[in-house]
C-alpha cells in the first residue's frame, strides 16, 4: 500500500495531498508536470494498469523527464516516450489512489503516480516532429502572429470550434473556450471571416492570458470561484438568463448571454 511507502509525502509546498478536479485543459497539465518533479529521475519500481504501453519493460527504468503540450501529457520512462491525453473524464492522483483500475500506475521509492480514464500511447517519432510549440498557450515559446494567421486562413470556422482545435489554440478546452468569448463578448457560432482584424487579435491574445490566469487560479484552489459563466444560469453582468446548448463540430456544451453575445448577420 502506497500509505506505508510513503506516508508523509505531500504536495509541494502546500501541505496537502494533490487531488485534482476533473479539469484537465492545458494549465491543469503544467501543474501536474510542477507536481511531478520530485519523481523525475527516480527508478520506477512497480508499473501497472490497463495501457498497452509495455508496462512490463518499466520497473527498473528510471523517469526520465515530463512534458506538456495542450492537452497531451509527455514522459520517458527508459527510452520509452508516450503521451497521456485525459479525454473528457480523465483524472491523475498523486500517492493515493481510485477505487478503480487506473490507465496507468508508477510507483516510486518516493511516491505515485495514477492515471485514470485516460488514453495513453507510444511515441514512435521524435516529439520535435509531432509538436509544434507555437500554438500551445503555455508555452514560453507561444507566437500570437503565427496563431492569428492560422485563425486567418480558415474564415468559415465558427469561433467555438477554432479555440478547441488543437492545432490552433493547444491547451484550450471547454472552460477556456466559454470563458474567452464572454469576456470579448462574442456569439460562440459566429464566424472568423464575421471578425475584425482587431477582434482576431483580441480573441488570440485572451485566450493566452487567460490561460495562464487559469493557471494561477487553479493552483491556489479558486478556479471555480472565477467563473463568470461557464456552468452559470445568470448573466454576471446583464442578470438575464444565459443559454446553453451544444454547439459547433464537437458538440460541446456551451454558454452564452442572448444581450451581452447577440448574433451576428452574415
Amino acid at each position: 500500500m502506497i500509505e506505508k511507502l510513503v506516508p508523509h509525502f505531500q504536495r509541494a509546498n502546500s501541505g496537502k495531498h494533490f487531488a485534482t478536479p476533473v479539469i484537465m485543459e492545458g494549465p491543469s497539465l503544467v501543474i501536474l508536470r510542477k507536481e511531478i518533479k520530485p519523481f523525475i529521475g527516480q527508478t520506477v519500481r512497480d508499473a501497472e494498469g490497463y495501457a498497452k504501453i509495455g508496462l512490463e519493460d518499466f520497473p527498473g527504468q528510471k523517469l526520465v523527464w515530463a512534458k506538456t503540450w495542450g492537452k497531451h501529457f509527455l514522459m520517458k520512462v527508459g527510452k520509452t516516450v508516450f503521451k497521456t491525453h485525459f479525454l473528457l473524464w480523465g483524472s491523475y492522483r498523486l500517492n493515493e489512489r481510485k477505487d478503480r483500475k487506473s490507465s496507468l500506475t508508477l510507483t516510486f521509492d518516493n511516491g505515485e503516480i495514477n492515471f485514470y480514464s485516460s488514453s495513453i500511447k507510444i511515441l514512435d517519432e521524435p516529439i520535435a516532429k509531432l509538436y509544434d510549440w507555437r500554438v500551445d498557450v503555455m508555452s514560453r515559446k507561444w507566437d500570437a502572429k503565427y496563431v492569428e494567421s492560422l485563425v486567418k486562413a480558415q474564415p468559415e470556422r465558427l469561433i467555438t470550434d477554432i479555440l478547441l482545435d488543437q492545432n490552433v489554440f493547444a491547451g484550450v478546452g471547454n472552460i477556456i473556450k466559454n470563458e474567452v468569448l464572454f469576456r470579448l463578448y462574442l456569439y460562440p457560432e459566429t464566424k472568423v471571416k464575421q471578425l475584425s482584424e482587431k477582434e482576431i487579435t483580441d480573441l488570440v491574445k485572451d485566450a493566452h492570458e487567460y490561460s495562464h490566469l487559469f493557471y494561477r487560479w487553479k493552483k491556489k484552489y479558486v478556479l471555480r470561484k472565477h467563473w463568470r459563466i461557464y456552468h452559470k444560469g445568470k448573466c454576471v453582468d446583464c442578470e438575464g438568463k444565459l443559454v446553453a446548448k451544444k454547439m459547433g463540430e464537437g458538440e460541446r456544451y456551451t454558454y452564452h448571454c442572448p444581450k451581452c453575445q447577440p448574433k451576428r448577420e452574415l
